[in-house]
């Protein structure tokens, strides 16, 4: 317990402070895989419970629609995804930081979503819609916080000036898009080929 209670001081300081957080993480050690992936969990569940339970005033998704593994997937792939590529791109553009430190980083950038998203589920239900600038502008603040850590995070990591980080994260959406393409062929030429040897199977049993 008092080690996770550790992990947590060191969670809350690194958000508040990701130069600093951020470095300690990398050069100290600093900080729990653990922790980083129940944060991603704990991510995909609140896009759960945001996109289920916002007040019927602000919801506008199709709610007999929803799939709880669905919403869980649309929120913690692209995630991953990020994580990968960035790894990819920036193993060969001399980027000092490792997929832990990608990880990690990534997976703690994630708190200032999940703690606006969570309380503007919970506000979207009390407030009025002429009130609804506010949630608006706490779902803003949430994410340019997250852009920030991520950003800041990148940068002390892998030991990048701001140019090569945005060049680099501009290279990432490439390789993310290059990712997607492979993903998508891959499962195109599968699904062709069991349906092919499905085809055959089928035309044997009916002649024998």
């Amino acid at each position: 317990m008092a080690k996770w209670m550790e992990e947590l001081k060191n969670l809350r300081y690194t958000i508040f402070h990701p130069f600093v957080g951020f470095y300690e993480m990398k050069f100290r050690k600093k900080g729990s895989m653990a922790l980083a992936t129940a944060l991603l969990v704990l991510y995909g569940l609140v896009s759960i419970f945001n996109t289920q339970y916002t007040g019927f005033i602000f919801n506008t998704f199709p709610l007999h629609e929803m799939r709880s593994v669905q919403l869980f997937l649309l929120a913690v792939v692209p995630i991953v995804l990020f994580i990968v590529s960035n790894w990819s791109t920036t193993s060969l553009m001399n980027g000092s930081g490792n997929i832990r430190d990608i990880w990690m980083m990534t997976c703690y950038s994630l708190v200032p979503l999940i703690l606006f998203d969570f309380t503007t589920t919970l506000l979207s239900n009390v407030v009025i819609l002429e009130e609804g600038p506010i949630v608006t502008a706490l779902n803003y603040i949430g994410v340019v916080w997250f852009c920030y850590l991520i950003f800041t995070g990148l940068c002390t990591i892998h030991e990048y000036t701001v140019s090569r980080n945005i060049l680099t994260l501009l290279v990432t959406l490439v390789a993310a898009i290059i990712i997607i393409f492979l993903v998508v062929l891959y499962f195109t030429l599968m699904q062709t080929v069991i349906g092919f040897i499905s085809t055959i199977s089928a035309e044997i049993s009916k002649r024998w």
